[in-house]
């Protein structure tokens, strides 16, 4: 009776041995790789406006690294900005652009607007627009 627990350990052991087993291998996950891209330009100004006016501008910009530049979304600051790219992916020394809509509706004085653009690279990159709004419905009078 006191070989069955020896016997049921030896067993235990031998049957756990490891039998031709493979190593496993780390899973491989697709990260896109990280580029840079350069605008021509960063800030603009539409100017004297009056409101209720849509104005679009196009910032254009090239892809200075050497992956393809994928952005993942462009984000403002303000519902009265709406943001469309032009192509995706851009390839490297590949150029885009995305234009940028304003609307000035209910909107009066000086207006700094920022865009976000998130895509594969170290930072977001931050764009900016001006424009000098006249609302006669919302004359102020000091």
């Amino acid at each position: 009776m006191e070989k069955i627990p020896f016997i049921f350990i030896l067993l235990l052991l031998f049957s756990c041995e490891n039998r031709g087993s493979k190593k496993s291998e780390p899973i491989q996950t697709k990260i896109n790789k990280l580029t840079e891209f350069e605008f021509s330009e960063e800030m603009h100004n539409f100017g004297s406006l009056q409101s209720g006016e849509i104005v679009i501008y196009t910032f254009e910009f090239k892809n200075i690294g050497n992956s393809n530049l994928i952005v993942n979304s462009i984000d403002s600051d303000c519902g009265c900005i709406k943001a469309e790219f032009s192509q995706k992916p851009v390839p490297p020394g590949g150029s885009g652009r995305i234009e940028i809509e304003f609307d000035s509706s209910g909107l009066w004085g000086k207006q700094f607007k920022s865009i976000e653009i998130h895509a594969n690279t170290e930072k977001p990159k931050q764009l900016a627009i001006f424009a000098e709004v006249q609302n006669e419905e919302l004359e102020i009078i000091y």
